[in-house]
């Protein structure tokens, strides 16, 4: 099964611990530290809406975007008002107007496990980008996984649903594999797997220059601190470079 299917009906329950106020009022000031007045922002990951939802509340016009139907028929009941959402492919979008401040927040960019992959969302996000545009997005750490992740099972049950994670790190190839096994009450059964992959701070600030990024700032954990030894979360923050200058692939 495809990853963020199941889950959609349970992942705001596995999430409950996460404090989305906090982390929306911190997007929110890094946006203000690059630019004054942006009156269009996108979310490229965006699952159940949670972030849309607060920037309209706060008057911003948002669109959200997310591979997965079954996350945005959540989201549907919190797109009101200035909160749009819409079915894309990270890998392959285009807009019909450019985006001010661009966001992708927890590691969605690190499900993009081939570079071919992660070049290809580069180019989309850059595609919808003017001059002054910003785009921040995180990823995961090999540090928060070896100590968070690997070799950890977990378990959880939510109205009447038996939730197995399972975690296993593939060091060699930096593949953190993850299965979920849901067990209904009528006995079904269903599994999904969700591969992520880590990257290296060079290999993403090589990737950013060849596909003509420049890099504003680089913080770790949702601080505006540099990333250490035990950062979690690396947040990349970029803008558009003036020249591209090219890598060895095929375009």
């Amino acid at each position: 099964m495809s990853p963020y299917t199941d889950i959609s009906e349970v992942y705001d329950y596995l999430l409950r611990h996460v404090d989305y106020e906090r982390w929306y009022r911190y997007i929110r000031e890094l946006i203000f530290r690059y630019m004054t007045d942006p009156s269009c922002i996108l979310e490229i990951g965006c699952g159940t809406g949670k972030f849309g939802a607060k920037f309209s509340r706060d008057d911003f016009t948002v669109y959200g975007m997310d591979s997965s139907l079954e996350m945005l028929q959540v989201a549907r009941a919190r797109a009101f008002r200035e909160f749009r959402i819409f079915c894309a492919d990270v890998r392959n979008f285009s807009l019909s107007k450019k985006m001010d401040f661009i966001f992708s927040v927890h590691d969605t960019m690190n499900y993009l496990i081939t570079v071919s992959d992660f070049r290809n969302a580069l180019r989309s996000v850059r595609s919808c980008m003017h001059d002054e545009s910003i785009f921040m997005f995180d990823l995961t750490t090999e540090y928060n996984i070896r100590r968070f992740f690997d070799l950890q099972e977990k378990r959880y049950r939510h109205k009447g649903i038996s939730i197995l994670w399972d975690n296993r790190y593939n060091a060699r190839k930096k593949i953190i594999s993850s299965v979920l096994t849901f067990t209904y009450r009528d006995g079904r059964t269903s599994r999904e797997t969700h591969l992520q992959r880590i990257y290296s701070r060079d290999e993403v600030l090589r990737l950013l220059h060849e596909e003509g990024f420049e890099v504003a700032d680089i913080f770790s954990d949702y601080s505006f601190l540099p990333p250490g030894e035990e950062t979690v979360m690396v947040n990349y923050v970029v803008r558009k470079a003036h020249r591209i200058c090219g890598s060895s692939e095929k375009r």
